[in-house]
């Protein structure tokens, strides 16, 4: 028998690495930042592709530009990291998020995870018109609807 995973986090997550074209600069002090490669994101934190480790424990600062989402200045520290061949993933968990960033972020992770939900469920066209993650969307379902 296989145990299962126990899920810790507490907000839910939306993927994002499809928006690889756009890095995001993570500012490490007052003098240095390092590019990275947002690949999911919630309203408490998010994970990151980089080519430069930044070790457990540092304080960040950065701003999201993503279709359908730009942030206010965030803050975060990073809570871990894991060597991917030449690249390094870091979580990092926000210690400071402006409110409505917060709502919009968490909205956008909770109709992301409903529509994955609908799809499995069959539901052909889970799109609506007013979906706030709809912008940062690619599933093959909001394909169909734009031809």
């Amino acid at each position: 028998m296989t145990e299962k995973k126990v899920e810790r986090r507490k907000h839910a997550r939306l993927p994002v690495l499809h928006e690889i074209d756009k890095p995001i600069q993570v500012a490490l002090d007052s003098q240095k930042s390092v590019p990275g490669v947002l690949v999911d994101l919630s309203a408490s934190g998010m994970s990151l592709l980089t080519y430069a480790l930044v070790p457990v424990g540092s304080e960040i600062n950065l701003a999201i530009d993503l279709p359908g989402l730009k942030t206010h200045p965030l803050k975060g520290r990073v809570v871990w990291t894991i060597q991917k061949g030449e690249m390094w993933r870091m979580g990092i968990a926000f210690n400071s998020i402006d409110p409505v960033d917060f709502r919009r972020i968490n909205k956008m992770a909770i109709e992301c995870s409903d529509c994955d939900t609908k799809l499995a469920l069959g539901v052909t066209d889970p799109c609506y018109k007013d979906c706030v993650y709809f912008p940062l969307c690619t599933k093959p379902a909001k394909l169909k609807k734009k031809q």
